[in-house]
């Protein structure tokens, strides 16, 4: 009974202890002044070290368990790359197989033929015979015919009268890409060319038949292209992405020499700066095309 007692007054007396308030001061051993002052108990100090090692756990786990620190401990990034490893060995031993299975069934067919061997257990003989092609009937719908117009409109040649390739002979140019002008033909800021945005990849198209007698790069245009064509007129293609065709090669119209791009010092964004010049005096490409 009396062990009993003692043993609830120890712990009466640890939890008073632990209760038991303490202060915590900081001075200035110069003039003891008091600085700073804090009233604590052991069981705050307790609870409140428990939090900080809590929370310091915690953020380590989630920075080693969701950033790319994990793989800076020992051992995870040699098991990512064995994991990568047999998932690769996995598929390529899954294209292997297929490739077997072809190359057996392949030859097993080749046998066959060689053979006279050939299954006809679902052959269907009608696979071969002959239409009569009188008796084959097709009505135009009218989505047809919307999309017959929209598509022979794209490649529309322009007829311009004031170029000739001989005295009273037309001068048919194909547009060299469809899109927005952000911006104009202007001379007198020395802007001889038209700026032109359309979709990323798109294809940029020789306005006629011709020569290319410039292919290369420069600093403040980017990739560049132009085509010497018939009667004095050259066509002039900045800030391309990639060049399909290189100098001295012949193309014909509408035929793709360039990638659209944004190369060069000069270029704020996917477009085509585009020129034409005759006789050494700039033409204004809107004379000619109708790019939207």
């Amino acid at each position: 009974m009396a062990k009993k007692q003692d043993q609830k007054g120890g712990n009466k007396k640890l939890y008073q202890r632990l209760r038991s308030h303490y202060k915590m001061v900081v001075l200035n051993i110069d003039t003891f002044e008091e600085r700073f002052t804090l009233l604590l108990t052991p069981m705050n100090v307790i609870v409140l070290g428990g939090i900080i090692v809590l929370t310091i756990f915690s953020i380590s786990f989630a920075l080693l368990g969701w950033t790319p620190l994990r793989f800076y401990l020992p051992d995870y990034a040699d098991e990512v790359k064995v994991r990568k490893l047999a998932v690769d060995a996995a598929q390529k031993a899954d294209s292997m197989e297929l490739a077997l299975q072809q190359r057996d069934t392949y030859i097993e067919n080749f046998r066959s033929i060689l053979n006279d061997e050939m299954d006809e257990e679902g052959y269907d003989s009608t696979m071969f015979q002959s239409v009569d092609p009188n008796e084959v009937t097709y009505v135009r719908s009218t989505e047809d015919s919307l999309l017959r117009v929209e598509i022979e409109k794209e490649d529309l040649v322009n007829l311009n009268p004031n170029i000739n390739r001989e005295e009273g002979t037309s001068y048919l140019l194909f547009p060299p890409i469809k899109g927005s002008i952000t911006d104009r033909f202007n001379a007198r800021r020395e802007h001889y060319g038209v700026d032109v945005v359309a979709p990323k990849d798109a294809s940029i198209k020789a306005i006629d038949e011709g020569t290319v007698v410039i292919a290369t790069y420069t600093a403040e245009t980017g990739y560049i292209i132009q085509v010497q064509h018939d009667n004095d007129l050259v066509s002039v293609y900045k800030h391309n992405s990639t060049l399909l065709k290189k100098e001295g090669d012949k193309v014909r119209a509408g035929e793709a020499i360039a990638i659209i791009g944004e190369t060069g010092e000069f270029s704020t964004g996917p477009h085509l700066h585009f020129e034409m010049w005759r006789n050494g005096v700039p033409l204004n490409p809107e004379s000619f095309f109708s790019f939207e």
